[in-house]
């Protein structure tokens, strides 16, 4: 979206802050990110836990692939919020606030990770590095202190987005970066354990996933542009792309089965996966335009919780049976259970004392303000 919004050289003029908190366009994308997250993390235990048969292997490639937008779609529509939320508050009341929304949930979720489904048999200096990454037994944390890192270097990120050629360069940066990592992966250059190691260490550092974020403030600096912009373009012109970039990002996955670090080859950090994500954020934004459902609604407000949970969720359906992870009908009913299941565990979580410190700061009054009318705020 913001990237064919780059590309296309459009002449914009920086929109007016916008009051309401509230783009229903990006809960849209949000709610569909969350359930793209947990398909995710269904499939890969299929594909390295299971030996499953052709069909359900290579549907699960296919799923697996096709759900890569979820972390780039997070960072983008953090970006945008971010910005908002940056010009409505004091910078350091920003950073308490994160601290109280992020990193208290994140330390408690990690510490029940490590007492539940951690060895006793890891090392001190391990956990230091799974409080540091979040990639300990509840994997997804990553994606916590790589956040956290983005609100610390908001405001310098804020200038960078003011300017269209550094936004380009930063892109071009990470798409270097992405082709390098990719060569170097299936180039066996380095050991499965360097490759592990640099993998775990990338994954929460900003450095690799700032174009996301990035893209995201641009898009806030210019959105009602953006916004009308989107409006404009028929929605096949989006599927187009959205069809296009997908056989690309499922060829090249299967391209990666040549090389011993399959998995690796199948991850974030690669060009397609770019690609694929801002097609697939144009053409939910476009759907999220006029769709309204409160199923979605319900999801995007509970998003963050179903996030901290689902790896849970998952562990524990696992433990009962891995039936659940052999075929293409028990995949999509793992993925069913664990979205309800998760879903049920945040709205119960909420009714509680210790929500706070399981899911972040409660959220005031004035976060459930009314929509803003997208004519509205098209006409800006």
């Amino acid at each position: 979206m913001i990237f064919i919004f780059l590309i296309q050289g459009v002449n914009v003029m920086p929109t007016d802050i916008q009051r309401n908190n509230r783009f229903p366009e990006l809960d849209f994308v949000r709610a569909i990110a969350v359930i793209a997250v947990i398909v995710i993390h269904v499939t890969s235990i299929t594909l390295t836990k299971m030996a499953p048969d052709q069909f359900t292997f290579i549907a699960s490639v296919i799923l697996n692939q096709l759900s890569r937008f979820c972390v780039p779609a997070f960072l983008f529509v953090s970006g945008v919020l971010a910005f908002h939320s940056y010009k409505r508050h004091n910078y350091s009341l920003l950073i308490k606030g994160k601290i109280k929304d992020l990193i208290v949930p994140y330390v408690v979720w990690t510490i029940l990770g490590l007492i539940f489904f951690l060895s006793f048999s890891s090392n001190y200096k391990g956990i230091i590095m799974i409080f540091l990454t979040g990639n300990g037994p509840f994997y997804q944390l990553y994606y916590i202190p790589l956040l956290f890192q983005m609100f610390v270097l908001l405001p310098f990120i804020i200038k960078l987005a003011g300017s269209k050629r550094i936004v380009i360069s930063i892109l071009l940066v990470n798409i270097l970066m992405y082709v390098g990592y990719q060569t170097l992966l299936l180039g066996a250059v380095f050991s499965d354990d360097i490759v592990g190691s640099a993998s775990s260490i990338l994954q929460s550092t900003f450095v690799v996933w700032i174009s996301y974020f990035c893209m995201g403030v641009f898009a806030a600096l210019y959105y009602s542009q953006l916004l009308l912009f989107i409006k404009l373009k028929p929605k096949a012109f989006f599927v187009a792309i959205y069809v296009m970039s997908a056989v690309a990002l499922i060829a090249d996955a299967y391209l990666g089965f040549s090389s011993d670090k399959q998995m690796g080859a199948m991850g974030h950090f690669r060009l397609t996966v770019m690609i694929y994500s801002f097609a697939t954020m144009a053409l939910l934004v476009k759907f999220g335009m006029t769709y309204k459902s409160n199923l979605f609604t319900y999801l995007h407000r509970n998003s963050f919780g179903i996030y901290l949970i689902h790896v849970a969720v998952i562990k524990v359906i696992f433990m009962l049976s891995s039936i659940f992870f052999s075929n293409l009908f028990f995949i999509m009913l793992s993925t069913l259970i664990t979205l309800f299941v998760s879903y049920g565990c945040v709205e119960l979580i909420k009714r509680t004392p210790i929500s706070s410190l399981l899911l972040g700061q409660k959220k005031s009054s004035r976060n459930q303000s009314s929509v803003v009318p997208l004519r509205n705020r098209l006409e800006r």
